[in-house]
């Protein structure tokens, strides 16, 4: 692994699509391609770090699940209300604990958000 930094620029981001995305998250991937979410991978592994962008429309549900690794997610624009009550915005953050059950909906104007964890997650959605 190379010790210099690491530069992504939004503009010039390669943006996922369900063909990308693991087994278990398939059919989200789909649902949010159908409806203009999107993600990008920003980091791999590189330097410690796994992190990726997500934008969502406006009403966009991401159901109950978990993922087995900790993760910081922040608030770039927008907002999302959590499946606990709490509503989110512009520069707000939540450290989600690795197996903790959540979900939200966007809010009205949609969202871009950050993720950033130190270790690729697996992701488990409640039945």
């Amino acid at each position: 692994m190379s010790d210099e930094p690491i530069y992504r620029h939004l503009a010039t981001l390669e943006w996922e699509t369900a063909k990308d995305q693991k087994a278990e998250v398939a059919a989200l991937a789909e649902q949010a391609d159908e409806l203009g979410a999107r993600r990008s991978r920003l980091t791999t592994g590189q330097h410690g770090f796994h992190s990726h962008i997500s934008e969502m429309p406006a009403g966009f549900e991401v159901p109950p699940h978990t993922h087995n690794v900790s993760e910081l997610m922040v608030i770039l624009e927008g907002s999302i209300d959590v499946s606990d009550g709490t509503q989110l915005a512009t520069g707000d953050t939540v450290v989600i604990p690795a197996d903790h059950l959540y979900g939200f909906t966007v809010g009205d104007d949609g969202v871009r958000f950050l993720v950033a964890r130190v270790a690729e997650a697996a992701t488990n959605f409640s039945e």
